[in-house]
């Protein structure tokens, strides 16, 4: 599969190539400004993924971006940005021109490789993670065994909406998602499941340094005030009883977030 790195700077568009090649093995066509990649595009290259820097000289990425998009044979393209801007203002505009993800320089083999493992998820594991980074989006990763409690939240969510929803069968598919890179900004996890259990789970989450800060609310039909005191000490962001309340869940959701619920949402009480 191509990959389209497009960047002015040699350094930076080398780093990149190198953590690419160490993911897999990909063939990387390079351009060192706008103007030209945008003549590769339509001399007929079709890459998998184009890499655009923002700041370029003469065409920058933002422009390079508005002109793919106007085209309807290159429009299609999914497009990753790299940047080491951090601005809101920006990345928004970015997410309205349709971009599947955002890089940020400098890059660091560890961190980079763990975003890029989410951007480019689907060509690279078989574990299933997002292939695409909706910017203007958050991550829930739903871990529970049972179909029709993941169904009954996957629902809360996509009635919230504003997220993105990543689905694991059991604690040890949980954990083997979270290692291939995906960073959720919120974990709903089911107590009792086969091959890893959640009380087990959230332990592995608060002994890993890139995992430790997720917040984390517990699923479960148990009430028993030990197991609930216990979770506390794990740092638990709340705890959802099944079967489950959907007014509550939406209220455990936006307590985990730090956000008060929206106007006229039922508190659950």
């Amino acid at each position: 599969m191509k990959l389209l790195l497009v960047d002015d700077d040699e350094i930076e568009r080398a780093t990149l190539k190198n953590i690419l090649l160490a993911q897999g093995a990909w063939e990387i066509v390079e351009a060192t400004h706008g103007q030209k990649a945008f003549d590769l595009l339509i001399e007929g290259l079709d890459p998998a993924v184009c890499f655009f820097d923002i700041r370029m000289p003469g065409i920058d990425g933002v422009e390079l971006v508005g002109m793919i998009r106007k085209e309807p044979l290159l429009r299609h393209l999914k497009v990753i940005m790299t940047s080491s801007t951090r601005e809101r203002d920006k990345i928004l505009t970015l997410g309205k021109l349709g971009i599947s993800g955002y890089l940020l320089k400098p890059y660091e083999m560890e961190r980079t490789s763990a975003s890029l493992t989410q951007l480019l998820g689907a060509a690279q594991v078989t574990t299933p993670v997002l292939v695409t980074k909706n910017l203007l989006a958050k991550t829930v990763l739903i871990a529970d065994d049972d179909e029709l409690t993941r169904m009954t939240l996957r629902g809360v969510f996509e009635t919230e909406g504003g997220w993105e929803i990543v689905e694991a069968v059991d604690g040890l598919n949980a954990l083997e998602i979270l290692r291939n890179g995906l960073r959720p900004d919120l974990v709903m996890l089911d107590l009792k499941m086969p091959r890893l259990d959640g009380q087990t789970l959230l332990m592995r989450i608060r002994e890993d340094a890139q995992l430790r800060k997720i917040p984390v609310v517990i699923v479960s039909g148990l009430q028993a005030r030990e197991r609930v005191v216990a979770l506390a000490q794990l740092r638990i962001s709340g705890y959802l009883l099944k079967p489950i309340d959907l007014s509550k869940a939406r209220t455990a959701i936006h307590v985990a977030m730090g956000q008060a619920p929206s106007p006229g949402t039922p508190n659950g009480n």
